[in-house]
């Protein structure tokens, strides 16, 4: 009987200790910034934001090792800096899009990030500038010219503001493997690619569409351009186009199966596509599928985050290892009657025509660990191939409020600022009748995120 009890008590804590194994580690930070990083803020609403705007990074993220001390170091990225949505600007009766810039000469930052004694705090941060050490900005890139997305650029005032030729709207970074003082980003603009001096900022070459890449990637959704990057051993660089492209203005009834993948070979100049295919059933409209961001493994295996809201409305943001061995190059591929290939609306078209897709393999979904923000930007694995860290970032903690909101036809509040438009004088109007509707800056005090999720097994185990 003694032996029996010792046998079940045994058998009993080795199952309980596999249960608990199962379930992953999760250390979680709010990313600190220091009062010499905060955003410089004189606008509008500026009693509302006294020591300006929360640096939002987080955009994109990369491992760069163990300082001296102990603490994990990361480089992470902003976006193009504090922007909202605004009202349809007016002029000489068009309608034009726009987004508002709060702070129309912010540059595009990335910095170190460490994580030491129970905190993570952002150390250091670098601004990028042009091939001359011209501070770059975030606004948008003129119309008519690669890159731009049809946006005009308003201040917090509602007033036109200048383009910027050189302007990105930055999402990725990875380490270069050749030269650990160079990075790689990317931006959703163009979308286009940037090797960087990362002592200095200075963007070394710029890999655009219909250039160095192929154009096809302008076809990507407005403001869902490149958004992860990462480096294979041998120094390739693999880039996401967030969601599916584009390719005929239909983007509302798209029913693609897939999201390209662009992997460049910065050493001959030579591009290869992959489709990813997304999760189609999952969501309402496969625009609505999106990437996050992207961590080599190996040269052809991959950490990738794909985000999106499902059919229901709940957000799901799981985590996939990726293998692109056997996928097959999709440069150039169209369908029999000329069209491109998002065109097809079933997998098994495209594999009819010989096409393999990426293969993936599900690692976790963070919305199940408990992840509360909407999206998640960045991705990193540490050296025990088990701990993934994890960013969000936090839109520079700010929100719009549209104050004043008139009532449709059907005495619905019109609650979308874009719903609105605006002419040269600043005159907000809803349907060509002016009213008092506003839009305006609210503190959100909201920092950005960085998890660390050490699951119970190696990423490649999965």
């Amino acid at each position: 009987m003694f032996r029996f009890l010792i046998a079940f008590i045994i058998t009993l804590s080795t199952s309980v200790s596999s249960v608990l194994a199962a379930e992953p580690v999760i250390q979680k930070f709010d990313i600190e910034i220091p009062k010499e990083f905060m955003v410089p803020y004189s606008g509008v609403y500026t009693k509302r934001f006294p020591q300006g705007f929360t640096l939002g990074i987080g955009s994109g993220l990369c491992y760069v090792g163990k300082a001296a001390d102990g603490a994990r170091v990361f480089y992470a990225i902003s976006d193009r800096g504090p922007n909202a949505d605004a009202p349809t600007y007016e002029e000489s009766g068009k309608k034009i899009k726009t987004k508002m810039f709060a702070t129309p000469q912010y540059t595009p930052s990335f910095g170190a990030v460490r994580v030491h004694d129970g905190k993570a705090v952002l150390s250091s941060l670098i601004s990028l500038k042009n091939e001359n050490m011209v501070p770059i900005s975030g606004r948008p890139i003129p119309q008519g010219l690669v890159g731009s997305t049809g946006e005009t650029p308003l201040d917090d005032s509602l007033t036109k503001l200048d383009f910027d030729s050189d302007g990105l709207d930055t999402e990725g970074i990875a380490i270069d493997r050749q030269n650990k003082h160079t990075i790689w980003i990317c931006d959703e603009y163009g979308p286009f690619i940037a090797k960087v001096d990362s002592n200095t900022g200075r963007i070394l070459k710029k890999y655009a569409p219909g250039k160095e890449l192929p154009a096809i990637a302008t076809s990507r959704q407005p403001n869902r351009g490149f958004e992860g990057i990462a480096v294979t051993p041998s120094n390739k660089v693999l880039t996401a186009i967030q969601s599916v492209c584009d390719v005929d203005g239909k983007i509302k009834k798209s029913k693609a199966t897939f999201i390209r993948l662009l992997l460049l070979d910065p050493e001959t100049g030579t591009v290869k596509q992959y489709a990813y295919p997304h999760n189609r059933d999952d969501y309402k409209h496969s625009r609505d599928a999106k990437i996050g961001d992207l961590h080599a493994l190996s040269e052809t295996q991959f950490i990738l985050i794909e985000r999106g809201k499902n059919a229901d409305g709940k957000t799901r943001i799981p985590f996939y290892v990726i293998d692109i061995a056997d996928a097959t190059d999709i440069s150039g591929m169209k369908t029999s009657d000329g069209k491109e290939l998002e065109t097809l609306h079933k997998k098994k078209a495209l594999e009819d025509m010989g096409i393999h897709f990426v293969k993936k393999t599900k690692i976790v979904d963070i919305k199940d660990l408990g992840w509360k923000p909407g999206k998640a930007e960045g991705v990193a694995l540490l050296p025990d191939k088990r701990t993934l860290a994890i960013t969000s970032d936090n839109d520079f903690g700010f929100t719009y409020k549209v104050i004043n909101p008139v009532k449709d036809d059907n005495g619905k509040t019109v609650k979308k600022i874009t719903a609105y438009t605006v002419d040269s004088t600043g005159q907000v109007s809803y349907k060509g009748t002016p009213v008092d509707t506003k839009v305006e800056l609210v503190p959100t005090q909201a920092a950005s995120k960085l998890w660390l999720v050490t699951l119970p097994k190696k990423v490649d185990e999965y």
